[in-house]
């Protein structure tokens, strides 16, 4: 009887024991269950998170990437704009600067004179200096003024002694010019165009005794001076037109500076019956013409 008692006791232990492992595995099971979905939510969460960021990634990368393309094309844009540029010159809006004239003197009614008198010949050119400046209007065409202004001068004492002589002729004139502009290399020009304006020509005449001091000249005025003071100055002068066509080629050093070379033909016109002293007309004028082929240097700056 002990012997079924304890059979049976045996028996309804390890029925528990079964049973409470079953509810153990059980419950380890839905334990484990939750935990993977907790984890497969954590990593579906990760993997959203990572999906945003990857996405804001793309959309930054896309942002740099247009901005790159932008870039890209600006420069491809400037880089083409500055071929053009080379190519077409750098000065396309204005520019302005200094001039210096060469011109060839044919003055031989003046020359014949100066030797009456002792004196020798004018040199043969003329120097004048002076500036301008013009600005694009379109198609190449440009629109602008120059101005430029000089003188030669003969001085001299007769070797047997006497006054001191001088004449001195000055020249100067300003107009507007229009110029079409050719740019067949790069950092260069080539440009044809023409001057219209006008001009005066002044011939000055000087004569003095001796070389005069500072209180020999207040002296000559006063009234007590008995001396003979044979200081005196005359001057004539006359008003001219001008046309003067041109050919030139201009050189970039620098994107803001440049050196030119022009030749042309000055024509000038005047009246015989033009030219004054003091307001009174002088006769007899011979004829002078100043007409001749003149050349010009220059250097301009401008954008």
């Amino acid at each position: 009887m002990k012997r079924l008692f304890a059979v049976i006791m045996v028996l309804l232990i390890s029925g528990l024991i079964v049973n409470a492992q079953e509810k153990f595995d059980k419950a380890e099971k839905e334990l484990d269950a939750i935990t993977d979905s907790v984890v497969i939510e954590e990593d579906t969460d990760e993997q959203i998170m990572d999906n945003d960021k990857e996405s804001t990634k793309i959309e930054v990368d896309k942002d740099w990437d247009d901005w790159d393309e932008d870039w890209d094309e600006w420069r491809k844009h400037r880089k083409e704009e500055w071929k053009s540029s080379k190519k077409r010159g750098y000065f396309r809006g204005g520019a302005g600067g200094w001039d210096y004239y060469m011109l060839e003197l044919k003055v031989d009614a003046i020359n014949n004179k100066l030797a009456e008198i002792g004196l020798s010949s004018f040199d043969g050119n003329i120097f004048l200096s002076g500036g301008g400046g013009w600005g694009y209007i379109g198609r190449g065409i440009r629109i602008g003024g120059i101005g430029a202004g000089g003188k030669v001068t003969s001085r001299g004492t007769p070797i047997t002694g006497g006054d001191t002589k001088e004449v001195t002729m000055r020249l100067g004139f300003g107009g507007v010019i229009i110029e079409k502009v050719f740019h067949p290399f790069n950092k260069s020009e080539i440009y044809l165009g023409t001057m219209i304006g006008g001009g005066t020509v002044n011939i000055d005449f000087s004569q003095w005794s001796e070389n005069t001091t500072w209180n020999q000249l207040w002296s000559g005025y006063d009234t007590t001076y008995t001396d003979n003071f044979r200081t005196y100055q005359n001057s004539i002068q006359t008003n001219y037109f001008m046309l003067l066509p041109t050919i030139g080629i201009r050189y970039n050093i620098f994107r803001w500076a440049a050196i030119g070379l022009n030749v042309g033909y000055l024509y000038t016109h005047k009246s015989q019956d033009g030219w004054k002293m003091d307001g009174r007309n002088v006769t007899g004028m011979p004829e002078i013409d100043l007409s001749n082929v003149i050349y010009r240097f220059n250097i301009y700056f401008g954008g």
